[in-house]
Formats: structure tokens, sequence, C-alpha cells
């Protein structure tokens, strides 16, 4: 028997009939969304608003729609859920390329494929679909407070988590997007650490974290520990600070007043040629009259003088006429300045002390020369053309 048109079908049919209609209707309004922020189809936004109401969509949205991601159930309700084609990051690796997922180094909710932990899926307020802004997004794993001090490493104060790490994976410890010192190198200018003749073995070794901290620091420069404590952890403290007589800016701690940390043209890194560099503190004057000691006069300093620590006052690494007799050795085998009958010459030390200028001080060869500079002959401590004319300020008449 036929049916006639005007004969109202029974509820079966009517049921298909309306999901016909349905579905017609609806393929017709997402022709017609096209690729506007909202491409996945109406019905899916008409319950799940909330999925899309994020300034940033995930791009496989506005390009293929929900059903990219979320098609019939799978026959194996274990494997799959929500619809998915795939469980856990096989899901991602439908769009995303595994490699850049998958190096040397991976983050570990990468590696545990925790992709959710720091994206939403669907859409966010943030860029790259981020559950919370950088860096708060980092501080739900690490500890907030290690990044936070009396210094603090600007790309960590702003927040520039990636500028120095990569989130995903790298070939790189530490998921940096380089190898130390290129990365730093990003920000810092090269010219500043490389080129010059004489480099710090950190630097040129490229090992920039054995004296800074990447992120936070109590001292100054992100330096791992303060001046001098920071050079002891390489340079062996006693020979620096351990003897009686230490040098006025090596006791305050004051390394980098001769020293450049990273390079310098000038051996031993120093800031700038000796004696230039000594006359910062001591007055040039003193080391300029008419008869000036050819050491001083060729800025020799450290022929005479320790720049550290020793055990003898003005910084001398033995006693005075054991210095003077380095280079003038004939005045102990000869009779020195006059003689007697017995030509033993002026005795250079005594086993008592001597009145000179008002004080009692031990005969040395300082007593009658200078060792610096002055304005008689031979170094004369006092005003004398000879020796003879030297002579009668100890020697009264």
């Amino acid at each position: 028997m036929t049916r006639k048109f005007n004969q109202i079908p029974s509820l079966p049919h009517r049921r298909y009939c309306f999901f016909f209609i349905f579905s017609v209707f609806s393929l017709i309004i997402i022709g017609a969304s096209g690729n506007a922020h909202s491409a996945d189809p109406p019905v899916c936004v008409a319950c799940h608003k909330d999925k899309m109401a994020g300034k940033y969509s995930h791009p496989v949205i506005k390009t293929g729609g929900c059903v990219a991601c979320h098609t019939k159930p799978h026959t194996n309700k274990a494997k799959a859920r929500k619809f998915l084609f795939a469980v856990g990051t096989d899901l991602c690796w439908g769009c995303h390329e595994k490699q850049k997922f998958s190096e040397a180094v991976i983050h570990p909710p990468v590696a545990e494929g925790q992709c959710t932990a720091c994206h939403d899926v669907h859409s966010s307020d943030n860029p790259k679909l981020l559950i919370a802004k950088l860096p708060d997004l980092c501080f739900n794993c690490h500890d907030k407070s290690k990044f936070e001090n009396k210094t603090v490493h600007p790309p960590v104060a702003s927040g520039k988590c990636t500028s120095c790490h990569n989130p995903h994976s790298s070939k790189v410890k530490k998921l940096l997007l380089e190898k130390v010192p290129v990365l730093c190198f990003t920000c810092h200018d090269k010219k500043r650490f490389a080129g010059k003749k004489g480099t710090h073995p950190p630097v040129a070794g490229g090992l920039c974290g054995s004296c800074h901290e990447p992120h936070a620091s109590a001292s100054r420069k992100l330096l791992v520990k303060d001046v001098p404590a920071l050079c002891f952890n390489c340079h062996k403290e006693k020979r620096i600070v351990g003897k009686k007589v230490v040098h006025s800016p090596v006791g305050a701690g004051m390394c980098m007043s001769c020293h450049g940390p990273h390079q310098t043209d000038t051996e031993k890194l120093l800031l700038d040629a000796v004696p230039s560099l000594c006359f910062n503190c001591h007055d040039k004057g003193e080391f300029s009259h008419k008869d000036v000691h050819p050491p001083v006069a060729a800025g020799k300093c450290m022929s005479c003088h320790r720049p550290h620590t020793t055990n003898r006052k003005a910084l001398l690494p033995k006693s005075v006429n054991r210095v003077c007799l380095k280079c003038h050795a004939k005045v102990a085998r000869e009779p020195h300045a006059i003689s007697g009958f017995s030509a033993k010459g002026h005795p250079l030390k005594t086993r008592r002390h001597v009145s000179l200028d008002g004080q009692k001080i031990k005969l040395s060869c300082l007593s009658c020369h200078v060792p610096h500079s002055t304005d008689s002959v031979r170094l004369f401590r006092f005003p004398a053309q000879s020796p003879g004319e030297l002579c009668i300020n100890c020697h009264k008449k």
C-alpha cells in the first residue's frame, strides 16, 4: 500500500525528519560562518560557550573546527574519551611536530605528556594559550623565592623566562636556547668579554655561572658571593691576605680597583699598566723628583713590592737591605761610601738602634737613601751633593 503525501508520518519517521532538517540547517550555518573567531560549529558553542571565552583561541578551531580533535567515540572507550581521536600527547602530535618536543633535555611536564599543565586546549586570555601569564605560570612548579633577591636579572624581573629557556625541549641543559656564553651574548656585548690580550680563565672557558647567578642574587652584578669571598673560590686566600701586612685595597676587598673581572689589555688583568695604576692611589709627586730610582723610572714597582700581602713593612718581600742587595750586590762585598784604615766602609746595619731625624730606628740602606726619588744625588735622604755633606745629618760636630 502506498503512503499519501498529506498523511502524518509515524513517530520514528518524524524523528528522522527532524534530525535530517537539523543537520542540514547546521551545515548551512557552519558554511556561512567561515573562518571567524567561532568557526567551530554553532551547535557546539551553544552548550560550550566557556570553551571559547578567552582572548586567544586554539588555531585548529579556526581551521578545522571542533571536529579536528573531537570525532565520533572510539570503539575502545579506554583509549579515548570526550570524542577525541587520540589520548595524551598523541592527540597533539596530530598537528604539532613531535621532534620539537623530543630534544635531549625535555621539560618534565612535556616528558610526562602534561600539555594541559601549562596550556588551555581551547582558549585563553594569554598568548600561546597559557593558563597563566609568565612568570606566574612557572611559579606553579618553580620556587618563586629563588627568583627574588636584592639583584634580579632583568629578563627575570620582566618575566621573560623564554628569552633564555625553551619551554618544551632543548639540546642544551637547563632547557637553555643556546650554550653559555653564546646565550649571554644575545644581550651582552661580546666585545666586552673577548678580544683583548688578557682574559679571565672562567670567562675564556665560558663559565659565566661560576661567578654570576642567572636569576637573582644577594650581591651586586648577580655575583654568586661578594668580593673577595668569590675570588677565593679559585685564588688561595692565604696568598692574598694571609700575612702580617696587607695592601689596603686588598684588605678592603677591593679586588676590582686593580683588576678587571673579564678581560684587559694588561697582564694580570690589571685595569692599567704599572705604575699608572699605582698612581690612582699613590701621589705621583713622590716618585717624580730629580733623581729617580731606576726601577721606579721603569715602572717596575713589583720588583721591590708585593701587590697583595707580605710579612714586611711597605709590602717588601724581604728585609730592606736584602731587597737592595738584590741589585746592589757590590755594596756588600766592598767598602761602602767611606773607609778608614781597616777599609770596612760604612756599616749597612747595626744591632742597636740609631737616632735618625729624631727617631730611633735600625740602621739600613733607607737610613741614607730614599727608595723612590729625591732632589739630591744618589737618592740621598737629606739635601746633599756628596757623601760628606750627608754624614753631618747623623754625625754631629
